[in-house]
């Protein structure tokens, strides 16, 4: 995998601090499948790596960093490893549970429109949650993803016309859209 990387990267100097665009490249040729977006042990600011698979949350991720070493002075490298590392913090990640919950409505009641069915546990959270209105969505947008079908719920936040409010990358990230095309490859 580091082999078929760096060559479609060509030189790793010339991606010097350039890490969704360098993630990027590599999703878009079929090395690993999504983008995430988060912190980083060693990088000061936002940071982009490529994880094998569809899911940036999982504690077992597989992860592939093209431009980790341009950030922590090493040389230059493509890093390979696990979000068992502990190295790799994607935005939203935590748990819903330790989180709480949104606020309960205030004004009018807003009922999100999803683009299937919701699954049985969509139906089930939604249920424990309890009617909300636009500000509880917004807020339930920001919410850690984990131990909830949050790609559901987000994806149909987004349907419900409230796309501008949901986290960019959280959305990148946890639902089956790609904004803007900079997560996964268009043909996915």
């Amino acid at each position: 995998m580091i082999a078929e990387a760096e060559a479609v990267l060509g030189p790793l100097a010339a991606w010097a601090y350039q890490c969704h665009a360098a993630s990027l490249a590599l999703v878009r040729a079929g090395i690993g499948t999504r983008v995430a977006r988060g912190a980083c042990d060693g990088v000061g600011g936002q940071h982009s790596w490529v994880v094998v698979g569809d899911d940036c949350y999982a504690a077992d991720a597989q992860i592939i960093d093209p431009t980790r070493w341009s950030y922590t002075g090493e040389d230059p490298h493509i890093w390979v490893g696990s979000a068992r590392d502990g190295l790799h913090r994607p935005h939203g990640g935590g748990s819903i549970w330790a989180w709480g919950r949104p606020n309960a409505a205030t004004g009018p009641v807003m009922e999100l429109t999803p683009r299937k069915p919701w699954s049985r546990a969509a139906l089930v959270f939604l249920e424990l949650l309890g009617p909300l209105d636009k500000e509880g969505w917004i807020m339930l947008a920001h919410a850690p993803v984990e131990g909830w079908p949050a790609g559901e719920i987000i994806d149909a936040i987004c349907e419900s016309g409230l796309a501008g409010y949901a986290p960019i990358d959280i959305v990148g990230m946890a639902t089956n859209r790609n904004p803007k095309g900079l997560y996964m490859r268009e043909d996915s």
